[in-house]
């Protein structure tokens, strides 16, 4: 009952935030609001730890019957270590989330917390399906709740920006829609163990399968994004506020790269394999791509939004090379990023919340004006360069040891990523903090208690993982491993060499956590 716990405690919060409060829109309803929803968001957090200590029994009750075909949908939740690691990263962001948004959200914090909620609620729901259609529904569901968001509190440009948000997310996912229907009516099911079982024995056309690969790794894709595919990303990160960004480029943009993990390789081994090349290639076109055009972003958030683009660019490349040590690395890269990316824009947020401009050359000297901002700023953004010591360190190290193994050319490339990333960063830090204010620019007062305290326990967090990334490999890599070793083994297949060591091939459906 833990996992469907998980899934339905957001969904009872977001109708507590509703209507706990009636509908006053004072100044003392929206403190009460937000502190009732940080207490509620802490409560959920603490609820999932349960799952990274190998806790949680899977769920699998029969549900509808899907018309026209022969499966039946089922309510079907599960866990492994990548998947518990990721619902760790949603709940614990969504407390940060609710303190970013108060100072926005100003008199409709209810509205708000309802939205967090119900996409914190999606997000873990598509974290633990292990049913096609379920997995679907959560996948889709949780961009409503951020179109909300936006459209309620986004910037000026918001109206463009929700327009790509759902022309490219949702109408991505409508290929695996059809994609989902194939399945079940193909093979009479939609359990993911029993399609990994059924397409791993043949029993559609290779063509069939083929395009099935497509359906489902262009959903993802765009998810993430993935070159080109990233149209929407740089628009709608620049006008989202702060602690909406919290959710999307911290946790949202994750479950992109947990669908070719946990749905893609273990689906379509042999075409996974067949297509890595080009998807490794895509993915350090974005890595160095996205860095080189943050280097020339005057806007802070779409500074941001590039480095996103680089970072999980990255991790791509590095799932499909199918190394062991690149694996363990997405799967700390992914939290890693997930924190301080959330930090950044939380506080990018705070200084456009006080000024109305994220521009780079519109702000200054907040060394001398602002030192509490300038301190947490700076450690932010060495955090998001990837420190030694911080988190982001230890998943870029192995993302690129395992590219290494795989091919010297594509550590060497992707590289360059980290140095273009620590240098834009370090421009940021620069104009800041320590370059010339603006003439007539009023000051910004420093952040507030409330401010900080949605920054310090990420960058702690950061800086803990940082010196104990195997609290996250360990668990999380073989998860990732299992997930990856058909693929592995279809691409040693056809092009034998030295691959590294043996895991086990089980299907992740089926690899269960704990009971």
């Amino acid at each position: 009952m833990l996992l469907l716990s998980l899934v339905l405690a957001p969904i009872a919060a977001a109708a507590i935030a509703v209507f706990a409060h009636g509908k006053d829109a004072d100044q003392q309803a929206g403190d009460s609001a937000t502190r009732l929803g940080l207490v509620i968001s802490l409560a959920i957090a603490v609820l999932s730890v349960p799952l990274v200590l190998g806790r949680g029994a899977p769920l699998d009750v029969a549900w509808f019957a899907l018309p026209g075909t022969e499966a039946v949908i089922h309510l079907s939740l599960g866990s492994d270590g990548i998947s518990a690691w990721l619902v760790q990263l949603v709940t614990w962001l969504t407390p940060f989330a609710i303190l970013g948004g108060r100072g926005v959200a100003g008199g409709r914090m209810r509205e708000y917390l309802a939205a967090v909620f119900v996409c914190e609620a999606m997000m873990i729901g598509a974290l633990l399906a292990r049913d096609l259609v379920l997995f679907y529904v959560c996948f889709e569901a949780m961009l409503l709740p951020v179109l909300v968001l936006l459209a309620l509190f986004g910037g000026p440009e918001r109206r463009q920006a929700a327009l790509w948000f759902v022309l490219m997310t949702m109408l991505g996912s409508v290929p695996m829609l059809v994609g989902i229907w194939v399945i079940a009516a193909k093979l009479g099911t939609t359990g993911l163990a029993p399609a990994i079982e059924a397409l791993r024995s043949g029993h559609l056309p290779a063509s069939t399968t083929d395009w099935l690969f497509w359906s489902f790794a262009l959903a993802f894709a765009v998810k993430v994004p993935l070159v080109p595919l990233h149209a929407w990303q740089a628009r709608t990160y620049s006008e989202l506020p702060g602690g909406v960004a919290v959710l999307v480029a911290g946790a949202m943009a994750k479950l992109g790269v947990y669908g070719f993990l946990q749905f893609v390789l273990p689906l379509f081994p042999e075409q996974s394999a067949a297509h890595a090349q080009l998807f490794i290639v895509l993915g350090v076109i974005g890595a160095v791509g996205g860095a080189v055009v943050a280097l020339a972003q005057d806007d802070a958030k779409r500074l941001l939004a590039y480095s996103s683009l680089s970072h999980l660019g990255l991790v791509v490349a590095g799932i499909f090379t199918f190394q062991q040590a690149a694996l363990a690395g997405a799967a700390v890269q992914m939290v890693a990023h997930g924190l301080s990316a959330a930090a950044l824009f939380l506080l990018v947020g705070a200084i456009e919340e006080r000024t109305r401009s994220p521009y780079l050359d519109d702000h200054g000297a907040f060394a001398s004006r602002a030192p509490l901002f300038s301190v947490l700023f700076v450690i932010s953004a060495l955090a998001a360069a990837g420190l030694p010591g911080t988190a982001n360190f230890a998943g870029e190290f192995l993302l690129l040891l395992g590219a290494w193994q795989y091919a010297p050319w594509v550590a060497a490339v992707a590289g360059l990523s980290v140095i273009l990333g620590a240098a834009y960063l370090l421009i940021l830090v620069q104009k800041w903090c320590y370059g010339s204010a603006p003439e007539g620019r009023a000051e910004v007062s420093d952040l507030t208690a409330r401010e900080a305290w949605a920054v310090v326990p990420l960058l702690a967090a950061s800086i803990w993982l940082g010196f104990q990334p195997g609290v996250i490999s360990r668990y999380a890599g073989p998860s990732a491993e299992a997930m990856a070793a058909p693929a592995r083994s279809a691409a040693a297949a056809v092009k034998p060499g030295p691959t590294p060591a043996a895991v086990p091939t089980v299907a992740p459906a089926t690899a269960q956590v704990g009971n």
